[in-house]
């Protein structure tokens, strides 16, 4: 079985007592893709390590 799922991050931060542009609160934008993939174990019905 192989579950893949892409999520849509948004996050802002700064660089406390840095001196430079990143010292002011700035965003980011990005995306994290997650795949797993094992064997489904019979009778559990649930995937996971042995």
């Amino acid at each position: 079985m192989r579950s893949i799922t892409t999520l849509d991050l948004q996050y802002a931060h700064r660089f406390y007592k840095f001196k430079g542009e990143a010292q002011y609160l700035h965003g980011h934008s990005g995306l994290l893709t997650i795949e797993v993939e094992d064997t489904i174990n019979d009778g559990v019905n649930m995937v996971f390590s042995m």
